[in-house]
């Protein structure tokens, strides 16, 4: 088999989330052990287009994780399902990744642009700090420079 290369599309949408971008085109369903899988984003030593097979299907309903075996001999566990598709279906789900890349459906709302702006204005306001857009409070920061501080590190 040969691998696929990412889409250019993709490389624009970098930001999007798997796993919305797989609820969005319908890439939800339970795997079973055993199953034929193709990896579905680029994973760290494993290609998107890679395939391989599902060794261990651990977890519960909505938290769900496979251990798989890829065919360029890395394995790799604890994937959630938005990493992963059924090889027979891979064509189909880049297809229709595709299209709902191309029709906008992945777009930011304003609304979400406006909380997301004004989180890191409150944080910034208030003393605190923004990290990968979740706000830390001030007195947190102080108590661990205290910590540190403590223990002399």
């Amino acid at each position: 088999m040969t691998l696929v290369e990412p889409e250019v599309a993709l490389q624009e949408a970098a930001d999007i989330d798997p796993a919305v971008v797989a609820a969005e085109i319908g890439n939800v369903s339970v795997l079973k052990r055993k199953s034929k899988v193709r990896a579905f984003t680029p994973l760290p030593g494993v290609p998107e287009g890679t395939p391989g097979k599902v060794a261990l299907v651990n977890g519960w309903d909505p938290w769900i994780r496979y251990h798989v075996m890829f065919d360029n001999g890395v394995s790799i566990g604890s994937l959630n399902r938005e990493h992963l598709v059924p090889a027979k279906q891979y064509d189909e789900m880049v297809e229709k990744r595709r299209r709902a890349i191309e029709s906008g459906a992945f777009e930011p709302t304003e609304a979400v642009e406006a909380a997301e702006a004004g989180g890191g204005e409150a944080a910034a306001a208030s003393g605190g700090a923004v990290v990968n857009g979740v706000s830390i409070p001030q007195h947190l920061i102080e108590r661990s420079a205290a910590a540190r501080q403590r223990l002399g590190a």
